[in-house]
């Protein structure tokens, strides 16, 4: 499996776990998916999309500081055992 999937696998994970905290933990939320849902999926979307973004600007600056290839060149501490 590529690098970029295993990203975007881990990121949609992230994200269910962040929506099902915030849609469980507040109790209004339900009742506002239940009235907006158009309002609803377009804050989802959004959200998934800004949090894309953020990871993604993440990744290109580290990748043009040079930060990825130091990470790829640190030796693996489990190779001893």
């Amino acid at each position: 499996m590529r690098p970029v999937f295993k990203i975007i696998i881990i990121y949609e994970i992230v994200f269910f776990i962040f929506w099902n905290f915030l849609y469980y933990s507040n109790p209004g939320v339900e009742s506002w998916f239940k009235l907006e849902n158009l309002t609803a999926v377009y804050t989802v979307l959004s959200t998934m999309a800004l949090g894309f973004v953020f990871v993604y600007v993440v990744f290109i600056t580290a990748k043009l500081t040079g930060m990825v290839k130091k990470i790829k060149s640190l030796k693996d501490p489990r190779s001893n055992f």
